[in-house]
């Protein structure tokens, strides 16, 4: 009966890929090297699920000779991963060149560990399932295959998806120095799947850990299949639904600590002036405001705004705008009787999710804790923005 969820779990995830492929391959709403490692990605996964598939099944009797033919193709999906995420947030097409090649280290590892496996004929591999046929010598070559292919498999994986999130972590600060709402941009919904893919993988090493000393954990197994089968679907999901990055980003959004170029002076003069056109025009109040849209409306380049910020301020945009959001929305919690997300979106948040966040980082609370305690009550505020005029 495990055997039959778990065989569930990963024909759904199939077909979630299989489903997820079509729609990117007639997706041309995005740029073509970012549907290509997206349906790399979801190959990679598809192969991944037909191999558990393949054991699980019990279809290695028919075909004997694929069992283990994944490991190499397993071995692509942090490279995979990595690549697609680089997509995603460079403006450009970046080219594969340089170290972008040792992303096939992986696989080649895989292929000639495997190779004595490979050897072995049909019928000496159905040996190797009762261990009352199976070959001590063969079994022991099946067991170094595996354990092998499954170290390479998790260090390689490691290497790619940490180094996945950081670009995803940079990219985000970069957000965040653009923007004041980055729910859309972010890419939190990649990091977050990531995260689950990692765990579910660890856990995939810890049931391969089990086979290869001879024991099983079905409810391990079944929990195992779906959580995959889940965040395989959400992915699948996501970034079918992932809109285009913005392009043009600021230069100053990254990049080493450098001396000031601006005067104390006048980054107060540009300090005064940013905080009067969010309070007197009520920028903060559209949710689509950017760093650029600011710096029309001041006549202060995106340069100076930035410097400005982070010089005389100590804050990035995104902390700017949202401090001045959070301080209305006080305003609106203790004078009106408006709903928390009227609230929110009254003051340019695009949820409630992100209002509630911004909202307890800037005042100290949520806001529905907020207006709890009591009209006109004052919460400590942590310090964000320089709160002149």
């Amino acid at each position: 009966m495990p055997d039959t969820f778990v065989t569930i779990a990963y024909a759904i995830a199939a077909g979630s890929i299989g489903f997820a492929l079509a729609m990117a391959l007639a997706n041309r709403g995005q740029r073509t090297d970012r549907i290509a490692f997206f349906c790399l990605v979801l190959a990679a996964l598809l192969i991944h699920v037909l191999g558990q598939l393949l054991v699980v099944s019990g279809a290695y009797a028919l075909a004997p000779h694929l069992v283990g033919a994944d490991l190499a193709v397993k071995t692509v999906l942090g490279p995979a991963v990595f690549f697609y995420t680089r997509a995603l947030i460079s403006e450009d097409r970046p080219r594969l060149g340089g170290l972008d090649w040792l992303a096939l280290t992986g696989p080649v590892l895989v292929v000639l560990v495997s190779l004595p496996f490979a050897g072995l004929s049909a019928d000496e591999k159905l040996a190797l399932v009762d261990p009352a046929t199976r070959n001590p010598d063969h079994y022991a070559i099946a067991v170094f295959t595996c354990s092998a292919a499954l170290s390479i498999f998790l260090v390689v994986t490691a290497i790619y998806l940490v180094a996945a999130l950081r670009l995803q972590r940079r990219h985000r600060r970069k957000m965040m120095q653009e923007f004041a709402n980055i729910e859309r941009k972010s890419l939190d919904w990649l990091r977050a799947i990531l995260l689950v893919f990692a765990g579910a993988w660890l856990f995939f090493a810890a049931k391969q850990g089990l086979w290869l000393t001879g024991n099983s954990i079905p409810v391990f197994n079944v929990l195992l299949a779906f959580v995959e089968a889940l965040a395989i679907a959400a992915f699948a999901y996501l970034g079918l639904h992932q809109p285009e990055m913005p392009s043009g980003q600021s230069a100053t959004a990254e990049g080493p600590v450098r001396r000031p170029i601006l005067s104390e002076d006048r980054m107060s003069r540009t300090a005064a002036k940013l905080v009067a056109a969010l309070n007197t025009d009520r920028l903060y109040a559209d949710s689509s405001l950017s760093l650029r849209m600011l710096s029309d409306v001041t006549g202060v380049t995106k340069n100076h705004i930035s410097e400005t910020l982070s010089q005389q301020m100590g804050v990035n945009f995104f902390d700017f705008v949202n401090s001045h959001r959070a301080a209305e929305a006080k305003r609106l919690l203790t004078e009106t009787e408006m709903s928390v997300l009227e609230v929110g979106l009254e003051v340019g948040f695009n949820s409630r999710s992100t209002f509630n966040a911004a909202f307890k980082k800037h005042v100290g609370s949520p806001p529905s804790t907020f207006r709890a305690n009591g009209a006109g009550a004052e919460m400590a505020e942590k310090p964000v923005a320089n709160r002149s005029g």
